[in-house]
Formats: C-alpha cells, structure tokens, sequence
C-alpha cells in the first residue's frame, strides 16, 4: 500500500517493530468501510483538525493520562485511524494488544487520533488537550499501572 510520506501510519507502522508491538494497515478499501461505518455511528464532532466526538464524551487530560491510559484497556485489537485529511484518509493501523497504544504513541512524533475496535463498541478521540471517549468503555481507568 503506498502511504504518504507524511503519514501518521507510516510512522506507527515503522516503528512498532522497534518496540516490540504488533501493527499492520487495512487495505485502503477495508479502511474506508471500516471508518466510515464508525463515524457514522459515533457522529463526532471534528474529525480533521482538533479531533473532537463532542459534548457527551467523557473526558480525560491528554498531558496527565496519553501514554498510560491504554494500559487498562482490554487486551484485544485496537484500530486506530486519524484526521481525515489527503494525508491520512482512510489509513488504520490495527494493534494486536491494545494496551500497546500508549507505548506505541509514546515513541511516535506527535498526532492526534481515534481508537475503536473492531465491532465499534467505542470510540476514543485523542487529542492534543483531552481524551474524548464514548461507547461501551468502562475499562477505561487512566490510573491503572501496568
């Protein structure tokens, strides 16, 4: 699949092996259908420039909790896309763990993003201020220590 030399999942997928994490891309047209069916669903409010799901979001500080807050989500895939711009449109990159996210993140530059899985029972927006998130996430403890 040809990326764009800019693109945030050029950049996760070149470095997840480094760090030992699991991570490939959906074929562009797995990615449209699988983007367009979570936007749909969820509706956010922002999805190029300040990502943002909107009101009825739960929220988190993004300086206080990005590279932990995916500790405590269940141990299962996680699919991660980005701004939908001519970037990065229709680019996800699928973690084997997602308790990875965070990790993976942490050794990247920095981005903003959106975090589901595969059935869409979520949809977390991470941002540069706070971490939107909606959906059947109760796992989701920020504090937890792995």
């Amino acid at each position: 699949m040809n990326l764009h030399k800019f693109s945030h999942a050029k950049e996760l997928i070149s470095i997840a092996p480094t760090i030992d994490v699991k991570a490939n891309l959906l074929s562009k047209e797995q990615s449209d259908e699988y983007i367009s069916y979570v936007l749909n669903k969820y509706h956010p409010w922002k999805t190029t420039g300040h990502l943002s799901i909107g009101e009825n979001a739960g929220k988190l500080s993004t300086e206080e909790n990005e590279f932990t807050f995916s500790l405590s989500m269940k141990n299962e895939p996680a699919y991660i896309f980005f701004e939908q711009n001519a970037i990065n449109k229709n680019d996800v990159v699928v973690i084997e763990n997602a308790k990875n996210i965070s990790k993976l993140m942490e050794n990247s530059h920095g981005m903003e993003y959106f975090i589901s899985d595969k059935n869409a029972t979520y949809l977390i927006a991470v941002n540069w201020y706070s971490i939107e998130y909606t959906g059947d996430i109760e796992f989701l403890n920020p504090k937890l220590e792995p």
